[in-house]
């Protein structure tokens, strides 16, 4: 399975990641490209310990059995996800800079996030392994990017 702690997974996402400009249209869901950076660019700030997310969202996502179901099992599809109130771009005002900036600072996450052994907790999946981690990771970077047609 895809994970961001697999060089060829992480190679593989960040080749589409740069595929992403300004006029990337979304071919579902409310965020404009620029937004979706900064969104993915929120979860690998969460996971490193960068910016701090309160536990939220249904408590089963946060025992083995529903993490494992959410993460390994369950496709993501097309439509709105729950979305941890510190990563929502759209409620929380995300804070956009140049677009070119943010996609570097996301590529620097990936860089920290893949050299990094231990993680904070998510905000809906609680304490995490680092495969769980990179598993999350890649399977939303995958997620976001599908919907940029990337």
């Amino acid at each position: 399975m895809e994970n961001l702690f697999n060089q060829k997974d992480v190679d593989a996402i960040l080749l589409r990641f740069n595929s992403i400009s300004l006029q990337s249209k979304k071919l579902w869901g409310r965020m404009e490209a620029h937004q979706m950076v900064v969104h993915l660019k929120d979860q690998l700030d969460i996971a490193l310990g960068n910016k701090y997310a309160k536990a939220q969202g249904p408590v089963i996502l946060r025992t083995v059995v529903g993490r494992w179901i959410a993460l390994y099992i369950i496709p993501w599809g097309k439509g709105q996800s729950p979305t941890p109130t510190e990563m929502d771009a759209l409620k929380n005002g995300a804070i956009l800079t140049d677009f070119e900036s943010d996609k570097h600072l996301f590529i620097i996450r990936v860089k920290e996030f893949t050299a990094c052994s231990s993680f904070a907790p998510h905000p809906f999946f609680g304490k995490m392994s680092k495969k769980d981690w990179g598993r999350l990771a890649w399977k939303h970077i995958n997620h976001h990017l599908i919907q940029f047609g990337a």
